[in-house]
């Protein structure tokens, strides 16, 4: 049913599933048509919007100039609207009448503050019809992260000195279930084909699920591949879930899914109904961000300068990254999801006495249990940037604020720094996806960077050995079990160099 009115009415880009809770309902609708005296019964035909992919563009600018903080006026709005228009091609004798009725509609359709409840009835409606469980509620979100920016105003403001790729940026697609039993691992987006940092290795190689663009944009063929494989793996599993989504343009989802039913936020509505924006991709970059200036306060008591200690390459911000994402826990999970508030109150109830898979440290608390995860996070980079202060590497006058460091402008999402040739791309590129409803070959063209040779086995044995001698006077657990592994590595650096050795000879 939805294919038919989705060919009627291109538009509405109905989904299926929503449809058959409309259809369930069908006798409470209609008592209320019946019931409701004040209802005009000589309503005019509901026309479809005329030029969706224009209309589509401007939701997304809007998006963007919300988060820039723009007054938006008609004027901006009607101007905007034929920009986009006039990189389609639309002739000036099929462009709309854009008068004060369309301003008043399209100002109607993002004021997400009047439909909130209503979004969230329906999700709940949805969930309850067809009987998902929370560990079969799935959410996925895109965050970027600049994961080498510095919490130095005056080095992140600064383009000489060697500060190098303060700008870089990766984006994160984070999925994570409604009782916080499971979190998926998560798709990483980058730039570069491969990047001079694997040394020539593949990122599955190292652990990694990684694709690149030159944006490092979410597109299409990048979240049907991953829906794809997921849908196969769960299929394996012979499990259906729920996947619950935003509308960006590259969320285009494919009809030959089988165990994933994927249902679409309304728009403007994320910030108030997704468990990803309640504070699940904060505590991720959070406690990123603590990682990275732990790492930048051990290189400056090490004697790098400065200027150098926030230096990063990709692959050991991937690793910090991912160190992070193992470190939202269980806890936070749960209360962002109950934040949304989008789950049947017999599902919240239920969820919270769920016994979690990831991580068991998460349910072990002292005095502090019942404290905000996000609060908590957030005290991680506080005290992160008090120890560097404390080196002197870090001046408190320059030193960023707490929000400022965690939600930088040009970090709130990819499409927020895109300019109006971007957005017209990136939708035109979704909507040539829906059409074909296939995977394009995207093929990348890049070639690695030779990377630069790394110690030798010689050298990193007589690493090993300095460790060794370093921790052997102190006296604590962690003394030990270092030396522990020390040993282990002694003896494992010196079979793989005779080895190498003996290749070398023949």
């Amino acid at each position: 049913m939805a294919a038919h009115f989705n060919k009627i009415y291109p538009s509405l880009y109905l989904k299926q599933l929503r449809i058959s809770v409309w259809l369930q309902d069908e006798a409470k609708w209609r008592a209320e048509y019946e019931g409701n005296a004040n209802l005009s019964r000589s309503a005019k035909k509901v026309c479809q919007t005329q030029h969706p992919e224009v209309m589509e563009m401007l939701d997304l600018w809007v998006s963007k100039a919300m988060a820039d903080n723009i007054l938006l006026t008609g004027k901006v709005l009607c101007q905007k609207w034929k920009t986009f228009a006039d990189l389609i091609g639309v002739p000036d004798d099929k462009c709309l009448n854009l008068s004060e009725g369309w301003l008043s509609w399209f100002k109607a359709a993002s004021a997400a503050s009047e439909i909130v409840e209503e979004e969230r009835l329906c999700i709940q409606e949805l969930i309850k019809k067809h009987g998902y469980q929370p560990r079969d509620i799935f959410n996925a979100d895109e965050s970027s992260l600049f994961y080498a920016m510095p919490p130095d105003r005056g080095l992140s403001n600064k383009q000489t000195l060697g500060i190098k790729g303060k700008k870089i940026c990766l984006t994160y697609l984070s999925t994570t279930n409604a009782d916080g039993s499971q979190k998926l691992p998560p798709l990483v987006i980058g730039k570069a084909h491969k990047p001079w940092a694997f040394k020539n290795k593949t990122a599955a190689e190292l652990g990694f699920l990684y694709r690149n663009n030159a944006k490092a944009w979410m597109t299409s063929v990048i979240y049907q591949e991953w829906l794809l494989n997921w849908d196969r793996a769960l299929r394996n599993e012979s499990r259906k879930i729920l996947l619950l989504q935003d509308n960006f343009s590259g969320h285009t989802v494919l009809e030959s899914l089988t165990n994933i039913h994927v249902e679409n936020f309304k728009p403007n509505l994320t910030t108030h109904v997704q468990p990803n924006d309640q504070g699940i991709i904060h505590c991720f970059k959070a406690k990123y961000h603590a990682n990275f200036i732990h790492c930048a306060v051990d290189l400056y008591k090490s004697g790098v300068t400065p200027s150098q200690i926030y230096d990063i390459n990709q692959l050991d911000a991937m690793r910090l990254a991912n160190l992070a994402w193992n470190d939202v826990d269980t806890t936070t999970i749960q209360n962002c999801w109950h934040k949304a508030n989008i789950l049947p109150d017999t599902i919240n109830s239920s969820s919270s006495s769920t016994s979690p898979s990831v991580p068991i440290s998460s349910l072990i608390h002292t005095s502090e249990t019942h404290a905000d995860p996000v609060l908590q996070a957030e005290k991680l980079v506080s005290n992160a940037l008090d120890e560097l202060e404390a080196t002197g590497a870090l001046q408190k006058s320059n030193c960023m604020a707490l929000t400022e460091l965690l939600n930088p402008a040009m970090e709130t999402h990819n499409m927020y720094k895109a300019s109006d040739k971007d957005i017209f791309t990136v939708v035109m590129d979704a909507k040539k996806a829906r059409e074909t409803n296939m995977e394009g070959d995207e093929v990348s063209n890049d070639l690695a960077i030779p990377a630069e040779l790394g110690p030798t086995h010689k050298e990193a044995l007589q690493a090993s050995l300095l460790l060794w001698e370093f921790v052997s006077d102190m006296d604590s657990p962690f003394a030990r079990n270092l030396e522990v592994m020390l040993c282990s590595f002694g003896h494992r650096t010196q079979d793989t160099g005779s080895r190498y050795a003996r290749d070398g000879e023949q």
